[in-house]
């Protein structure tokens, strides 16, 4: 499992929910460099947090596209997670059925492509979402599937890389974040404990 080797600010990403000083609040933002974790933790996090407080709930994992989706998240959730879930992958209906401790629930995948993407999701009861890479996806399709998170308890989830100040999410979500009741972290590649310091300063020279 992920647990391994973890800087602080990863294991804040994976376990806010359960901390006392921040599982009352209702999402998270992870943002910041590339190949600092952020992804891995999320995904975990969202997993862990889903599966030990629910049982027979339906959640959403939106992706730009369901492509880059399975690619970056989901192809990886069993290497990341899967000795502590049971992780089955329903392709044809493009969702995940996740069973663990006597809980199963149901995890649809969804592509956030264009301004059309929100019918996908609209009329659905939804116990959380993660919405990975949340900037390149259209901000209605966002926020239909926040509109469907109407079951008690439900969070948002929240990664992302940096966007210029004038993208709606940095408006209306980094700069609300304290009266949204939103924890924001921001990731800096220092944060990948995985990463050898020769690999930080190549990352560098590049980004």
């Amino acid at each position: 499992m992920i647990y391994r080797k973890l800087s602080k600010r990863q294991l804040l990403a994976m376990t806010w929910w359960n901390r006392l000083n921040f599982k009352h609040m209702e999402a998270i933002i992870c943002d910041g460099a590339v190949r600092s974790g952020k992804t891995v933790c999320m995904a975990v996090g969202f997993l862990l947090w889903s599966m030990s407080s629910f049982d027979g709930q339906k959640f959403a994992i939106c992706g730009k596209t369901i492509e880059s989706l399975r690619r970056n998240v989901i192809l990886n959730l069993r290497d990341w997670a899967g000795d502590i879930f049971s992780i089955q992958e329903k392709r044809a209906e493009n969702k995940l059925i996740v069973t663990s401790q006597g809980h199963t629930n149901t995890y649809f995948l969804f592509g956030g492509r264009d301004e059309s993407s929100y019918m996908l999701i609209q009329g659905m009861t939804l116990a959380g979402v993660l919405l990975d890479e949340v900037a390149l996806m259209p901000r209605s399709f966002v926020e239909q599937a926040l509109a469907r998170c109407s079951v008690a308890g439900s969070k948002f989830w929240f990664n992302c890389n940096p966007e210029g100040p004038e993208h709606w999410f940095y408006k209306e979500w980094v700069q609300k974040r304290e009266e949204r009741n939103v924890l924001y972290l921001h990731f800096t590649m220092e944060d990948n404990p995985a990463l050898s310091p020769a690999v930080i300063a190549r990352y560098a020279r590049y980004y």
